[in-house]
Formats: C-alpha cells, structure tokens, sequence
C-alpha cells in the first residue's frame, strides 16, 4: 500500500456506520444533561444505518447467540403485549400513542446498542464516554438544589432521579477505576469516591439499599481478581467516613435533617407509611387500578389520569388519609402489571431473569480475562441493582433521559459473545475507523 493511499485512508471521512456509532454512544453518555442528547444521537444514528441500508446493502438485522436471542424475543413480546392489548380501552389514539412511546423508545434503544455497539473495542469506547461525561456532571447533581453549578436538567432536581441517576452510573465508575484507570491510584479513588458521594447525596435510602449489594458484589469479584486488598479498602473506607464527617461540620449542616430523616426511615420497621414514605398507598392503589384489566392491561403512561379520575374511591379503598395525588405506582413491577397486564409482566421478569442468569454465567470470562473491562459485571451490577431499586422505583419513570444508559446496557448484554464463543472470535471484526 502506498504512502499516499494510506494516509487518504487515515485522514478520509468516518463511514456511516463509525458515524452512527459516535452519535449513538454521545448521544447516551449525555443523555444526563438532558433528553434531547440521546434523541439526537439516537435519530442521527438511525438516518445513519438506513442510509446505509439503502446506499451499500448494509443489513440493519442483528445475528444473536442462543441466550440473547431468548431474552430479546421475550422482551419484544412484552413490549408488544404492553404496547397493543390494551387498545380496544383506550379513549384517544393520542392517548395510546404517548403512552406506547415508552416501550418504544425501550425498544429503540435496546436495538442501538445491540446493532453499533457489538465489539469489545466498541464497548470500551461506549463506557468510557459514560464515564468520562458523567464524572463531571455528577457534581452538578449531587447538591442540588442547594447548590448548582449549571442546572441543566432540572427533572434531576429530584432526589430519586438522582438516586437512580447514582445507581446507574455506579458500575462504570467503579469498573472502569480499577480496570481502565488501574495503575492511577489518585483517579481510582477519586472516581470511586465521587460515584459514592453522588449515591450518599442522593438522601435516598433506595437507592442505599441498591447500592449496598452493587457494592457487595462489585467488592467480591474484585477480591477475587485481586484488583484490590482488603488493606487497600479499609484505609479507602476509613478515608471516605472522615470526608463526610468533614463535609457535615464545615458545610453540611442543612443536610443533616435529610441525613436523619433517611436513618428514620431504614429504622421504621413497625411503620409501613414512613418505612415506604407513603408509597405503601401508591402500591395498593397501583394493584387496585391493575385489577381492572388483569389481562390487556391499561396502557403505559395513564396511571396518573387513572389515580385523579378515581381519587375518592382509591383513597377509601387504601385508608390514605392524605391529599396526595399520585402520578405513577412508585414500583417497576406494579406499573408493568398496570400498564400489560400478567402476561406482560411474566414476559419482562422471564427476560430480566434471563439477563441476570446471562451475565453472572459469563462472569467467569471476565474472571478468566481479567485485563478487560468485565462488562459481564457491569451488567450483573446493573441487573441486580435495577430488581431491587425496582421495589420502590421505576426505571421506566425517567425513559426521558437517564434510563437510556440502562436500555444501552442491556442491549450490549443480549448482543454479547456467549459461552464456548466468549473469545475475540465471538465479537465482529473491530472497525479501523474507532482506532
């Protein structure tokens, strides 16, 4: 090859599958800063495969391994069932069509990642972006509102999107510190020691409860890779307590009344309204609506209409003796059970089972190849995290911007090389282009 034709081909334009790939994976990364970030990215990468659909024959299918190819069937039959069962109920097309944009939009993102991101060089670049976003954009999260750099966003203005935002968020900083960043012990444990602020600012005691066993497991699998001591973790924990001791003497003080209001509800036992902080009533009135249409199910995004409509019958029925009106069950299970109906339910913990079931299976190859990222455990983290942060919260709730970082990985999962495959073979050839 000649000197000119190789730097023509170094220096020549990105193809429009690189293309795609970048504006998909930026998109993501800043899908924090708002929505309109990923529905950019997302609608550049489309246009972007189909113009080479058109152009160069370019299959726009996906070739999926045994296990991944279960999962993705069962979630586009629940998606299906949720988005269409429920029609001959529904008032206005307008009101079936806002609310089947959210498992479109699932759908949408899910097939993105499975299609762009499928190599591992490609999903390195994918975290690192994430990381690399977020990491700086976190600290104009975890104070708010009482103190804010830029305020873009302001749905993270909420405490529990900030605790999902946390919860999401945490695997890659905690992956990526003591993988990518390995030999940087100042970078470790400060993106390490950020994420946790990030998770402790988000006074959520859900969120806690999540991310104590995403720290369990993330804990466990780096003992046994030997990618920190035991020594090491004490003198970081012990590091942190003095951190957050400091903050609340010199700083914090507005903050302890949260801090205490958080310890009364983990404490709360005998309680259920201040253990569950009402929600208890959101769930019942969650099953009450639900049993209306056991089968078709609702439609996603009534709930809200549903609840006022129905505000003097439900309150009797649950015993609230508030004056709260609800806007969504408060509990990823009950609002797909709400919106689908049981079979739509059935379907989607069958393929989130499958998922946990795929990515701890495969967690021996990350064992095994220890020097890459172990997305299996990334995936594992977020898996479990989301069934137990799925009690109290919904990650469909915040479809609008940072649940994409959760369709993203879950698509990169399902599309993963599996088993006896799980070598540089079961990925496709790497793209020059990234490089």
């Amino acid at each position: 090859m000649s000197i000119q034709s190789e730097a023509e081909k170094r220096f020549s334009l990105p193809t429009y599958e690189t293309f795609a790939f970048w504006v998909y994976v930026l998109g993501v990364a800043m899908t924090a800063l708002g929505p309109i970030a990923h529905y950019i990215g997302w609608t550049f990468a489309l246009i972007s495969l189909v113009y080479g659909r058109i152009r160069y024959k370019t299959p726009l299918s996906i070739k999926l391994q045994p296990d991944g190819r279960k999962i993705f069937y069962f979630l586009v039959f629940f998606l299906l069932w949720s988005m269409f069962a429920h029609i001959p109920y529904v008032d206005s097309f307008y009101i079936w069509g806002k609310g089947a944009s959210i498992p479109l939009e699932f759908l949408t993102g899910l097939y993105l990642a499975m299609r762009l991101i499928d190599t591992s060089k490609k999903r390195k670049i994918f975290g690192l972006a994430v990381v690399a976003v977020n990491l700086v954009f976190c600290f104009d999260v975890m104070f708010r509102p009482d103190f804010q750099i830029l305020g873009w966003n302001g749905s993270l203005d909420n405490g529990n999107a900030v605790a999902l935002y946390s919860l999401l968020t945490m695997p890659f900083f905690f992956c990526y510190a003591f993988w990518y960043f390995e030999k940087y012990n100042f970078i470790k444990y400060f993106i390490c020691g950020t994420s946790l602020l990030l998770i402790f600012f988000s006074f959520s005691s859900g969120a806690w409860t999540a991310a104590f066993f995403q720290i369990i497991i993330f804990i466990y699998y780096s003992l046994i890779l030997k990618k920190v001591s035991i020594k090491a973790l004490s003198v970081f924990l012990i590091l942190f307590g003095v951190l957050i001791t400091l903050f609340f003497c010199f700083y914090g003080r507005g903050y302890i009344g949260s801090l205490k209001r958080e310890i009364n509800q983990i404490t709360s036992i005998n309680n259920s309204e201040v253990l569950t902080t009402n929600r208890i009533y959101t769930w019942k009135a969650g099953i009450i609506l639900a049993s209306d249409h056991l089968i078709q199910g609702n439609g996603w995004g009534t709930f809200e209409e549903n609840f006022r409509s129905n505000f003097k019958y439900l309150k009797e029925k649950i015993q609230f003796r508030g004056t709260e009106r609800f806007v969504q069950p408060h509990n990823m299970y009950i609002s797909i059970l709400y919106a689908g109906g049981i079979p739509a339910l059935l379907l989607f913990l069958i393929a989130f089972v499958l998922s946990i079931k795929k990515s701890w299976s495969e967690l021996r190859h990350d064992v095994i190849s220890s020097g890459d990222i172990p997305w299996h455990l990334v995936c594992f983290i977020l898996m479990v995290s989301m069934a137990i942060y799925g009690t109290n919260g919904d990650v469909f709730e915040a479809r609008r911007d940072i649940s994409v970082i959760f369709w993203a990985c879950w698509g990169l999962l399902i599309v993963m090389p599996e088993s006896d495959q799980n070598s540089d073979k079961g990925d496709k050839s790497e793209d020059p282009a990234l490089c």
